[in-house]
């Protein structure tokens, strides 16, 4: 557990393969999960999407979107997303590998791929689809009282419990939190009881 946290994650998603979801007709999608060092903590980056997007406006996200067909594969797609988002160089993104797949909403089937930036990083963020964008330590996340699981109630197919984390104002909730959960059970072998 001495190995820095950076070094941690990249090892764990070396060691292991992520798993993939069979959800036929899911529209697929990639993101990136972009974190940074500053000082002695990793900070995860994230976006607040503009409220004029067709789905999941006002959501706390992950850079990324849509896989399309010109994009080779998921990572580049993911990195495509981010440059037009939040303006990140692909060139500027050290890929460390490939989280599990989630769903989102109910018709996305999301690719996560964790990245370090540098830091400091001049974002220039698209005003037609990210509203705001802000880091959290990765470390706060694990905070007693950070974390909430509530019931899900739609649709009646799914059982699985709507995960949130709460830093300072943000409510980071759905596919992010669960993509999150797996980011901190690889640096901190953090585990919440299902």
């Amino acid at each position: 557990m001495n190995a820095p946290i950076i070094d941690r994650i990249a090892a764990a998603l070396a060691a292991r393969s992520p798993q993939t979801l069979e959800a036929p007709g899911f529209k697929e999608a990639a993101v990136l999960v972009p974190i940074q060092q500053k000082d002695e903590s990793v900070h995860l980056v994230l976006t607040q999407r503009t409220e004029t997007l067709n789905s999941h406006r006002g959501q706390v996200a992950f850079p990324g979107g849509k896989i399309e067909r010109l994009d080779p594969c998921a990572e580049a797609a993911a990195l495509r997303e981010s440059h037009e988002e939040i303006g990140v160089a692909p060139e500027h993104v050290r890929v460390l590998g490939q989280l599990d797949q989630v769903t989102a909403a109910s018709d996305y089937l999301v690719t996560p791929f964790v990245g370090v930036l540098p830091y400091p990083y001049e974002f220039r963020l698209n005003p037609h689809e990210t509203a705001a964008l802000f880091s959290v330590p990765l470390d706060a996340l694990i905070a007693e009282g950070c974390f909430k699981a509530e019931p899900r109630r739609l649709p009646p197919t799914r059982r699985d419990p709507i995960y949130h984390f709460y830093y300072e104002r943000w409510d980071i909730w759905g596919a992010t939190a669960r993509i999150i959960l797996q980011l901190l059970e690889l640096a901190y072998g953090y585990r919440i009881e299902k």
